[in-house]
């Protein structure tokens, strides 16, 4: 018995997904679609032959929809994350989870007392690059890691279909809500727990959005270690790296992330090519660990949990914003 999924945004998030559940996964179907944007609904359905709903209530009513994939913009992923759960629908909710950790709690809330699945799409640690430079800190013969340097530039976002609710700090929640909640999620992994972050940033574009467009934050983790993340949404050129000492030895990662290396020296370092590892991509890792977990109830590789620690950070970063400094993380 397959995984017929409702997919909730058929952006190019959404439609990244669906691709990916028709090509690698056979267990799963996207068999029904909504979005807000007439066209944009109805071009989805017709190229993958899913039935358009009229509204997320519609799709919720399906008794022959099991899960739902939302990938809509980042305010509606809490009311229709509940509203899924609800509906008894099992959820794969597009990072971030939400803009807040009290709506973080609302959807998890919701999903165990419904009990139906909720899985938050944190692609970047899935990357299979990403993946074994993971293994290498774990492993231990680096040691631990103790300091680590990130980078991520981009150049905003087009004019969408679906408005221009990523520049509205209530909306998409800011600059370390969008695209940086990849690289947060990434140190929370690789370091654990933080507990404190210290903001540093401005606007420096032409200001099209309601928050900073510039970055730095530092982030204090509950084992010693901490991690500086820049990220910008205003350069010219899209880049990003990442750096990383550990207590005895050192990581790097490239941008355009094709290859990382590690090493306790620098005449040890040895060098991972992307093109060189097996295996899925990071959305088929993540879709299919989904599918497997609703059906037959295998360990996810990813959690709730997971998009709920990730939103604190981000979440404490907009307080130290506020406050012109720094805040301290939500703890569960």
């Amino acid at each position: 018995m397959g995984l017929e999924c409702g997919l909730i945004g058929c952006g190019k998030m959404g439609r990244g997904l669906a691709e990916v559940i028709r090509d690698k996964l056979p267990e799963a179907r996207v068999t029904t679609a909504f979005d807000a944007h007439a066209p944009t609904l109805e071009a989805f359905c017709r190229e993958f032959e899913a039935s358009p709903a009229g509204s997320v209530e519609e799709m919720l009513g399906k008794a022959e929809v099991d899960a739902v994939l939302i990938a809509s913009p980042n305010h509606r992923h809490c009311e229709q994350t509940v509203a899924a759960a609800a509906a008894g629908k099992h959820v794969f909710c597009e990072k971030p989870m939400a803009l807040s950790v009290a709506d973080c709690d609302r959807m998890m809330e919701a999903c165990e007392g419904a009990g139906v699945k909720l899985m938050v799409g944190h692609s970047m640690r899935l990357n299979p690059l990403v993946r074994r430079l993971r293994e290498e800190v774990a492993g231990g013969a680096l040691g631990d890691p103790i300091f680590g340097l990130a980078t991520y530039f981009f150049s905003g976002f087009a004019p969408r279909e679906s408005g221009l609710w990523h520049v509205s700090r209530e909306l998409c929640g800011g600059l370390f809500f969008q695209m940086a909640i990849h690289h947060i999620d990434l140190f929370l992994d690789l370091f654990g727990p933080a507990r404190r972050v210290h903001y540093s940033g401005g606007r420096y574009g032409k200001q099209v959005r309601d928050f900073d467009d510039a970055a730095g934050l530092m982030i204090e983790f509950d084992a010693g270690g901490r991690g500086m993340f820049c990220t910008s949404s205003i350069s010219s050129v899209p880049c990003g790296e990442m750096r990383i000492i550990c207590t005895k030895g050192f990581v790097r990662l490239d941008s355009p992330w094709t290859y990382f290396e590690f090493g306790r020296d620098e005449e040890t370092l040895e060098r991972v090519e992307a093109e060189s590892l097996p295996g899925p991509g990071a959305y088929e890792m993540e879709l299919g660990s989904f599918v497997d977990w609703v059906l037959r109830d295998a360990e996810p590789v990813l959690t709730a949990r997971e998009g709920r620690a990730a939103v604190a950070v981000a979440e404490a970063a907009q307080k130290a914003e506020a406050s012109g400094g720094s805040a301290e993380v939500a703890v569960d």
